[in-house]
């Protein structure tokens, strides 16, 4: 998606191409058209990029067989296995639940987490997160988060490299100058937030269910959680952040 043509997650037209080739790609892998025709996407190439390690190939093995739940769903688990709304019974040695996760905010939620006036972070982001630059979140102070909510959407160990250097030169400066506390302002918590979802509107990602956008998550908030202008450029951001709030104290943190 991002190493290839740069215009498939803005332009509609070449997102079809991509698409196409996708489907022409699953066809030429998967032996059975029925087969084939069930793993192919079906909606806007939006959504987490496809990677193939054998997983297309798997289905030409004569003991894998695919069902497709959404056509025919689980009615029940039984001793043996599954019974789908067909009224077949599918004998399993083992099943493995893959339910779905809560992505970017909901670890974070799980926990009581208390800020400042009490607050718990379950009601902070009770209308979906927030973040400033997606390290730091208003009336948390000191609570530097890796891989908070509006990050990049990109490849992840050079976000958490740069992040992690950014908080440790921050917590220096704080022991340097004697700071007790650090947390962005409620304003520029909010600006942020506004230039996240200018970009995604900019992208086909927002006109997709997508867990991207907490869709996967029943109730759950449909709000861009991550950065779409990349990497470097967000990098870029913290290293001209300028706005934090400090709050001193005449003895060391």
């Amino acid at each position: 998606m991002f190493q290839t043509f740069n215009d498939i997650a803005t332009s509609e037209e070449a997102n079809i191409e991509a698409q196409n080739f996708v489907r022409e790609k699953i066809a030429e892998i998967v032996k059975d058209p029925q087969t084939a025709g069930k793993l192919m996407p079906r909606d806007l190439y939006a959504k987490r990029p496809l990677c193939d390690s054998g997983y297309y190939a798997t289905f030409n093995r004569p003991n894998v067989s695919l069902v497709d739940v959404k056509a025919n769903p689980i009615e029940e688990i039984t001793a043996k296995g599954i019974r789908t709304a067909d009224g077949i019974e599918h004998e399993l040695d083992v099943l493995v639940f893959a339910t779905g996760f809560d992505a970017v905010d909901g670890n974070y939620k799980r926990i009581d987490i208390r800020g400042r006036d009490n607050v718990s972070m379950k009601d902070h982001w009770a209308d979906g997160p927030s973040s400033y630059l997606s390290v730091a979140t208003a009336k948390f102070p000191n609570m530097f988060m890796i891989l908070g909510p509006n990050g990049p959407f990109t490849n992840l160990p050079p976000t958490i490299e740069t992040e992690v250097e950014w908080v440790s030169d921050l917590v220096g400066f704080m022991e340097q100058n004697e700071l007790a506390c650090v947390e962005p302002s409620a304003q520029s918590e909010q600006e942020w937030g506004k230039t996240c979802q200018d970009i995604a509107d900019q992208t086909l990602f927002a006109k997709t269910d997508s867990w991207i956008f907490g869709a996967n998550i029943p109730g759950k908030s449909n709000k861009v959680y991550f950065y779409m202008g990349g990497w470097a450029r967000l990098a870029s951001n913290w290293q001209r952040s300028r706005t934090m709030t400090t709050g001193a104290s005449s003895s060391r943190p």
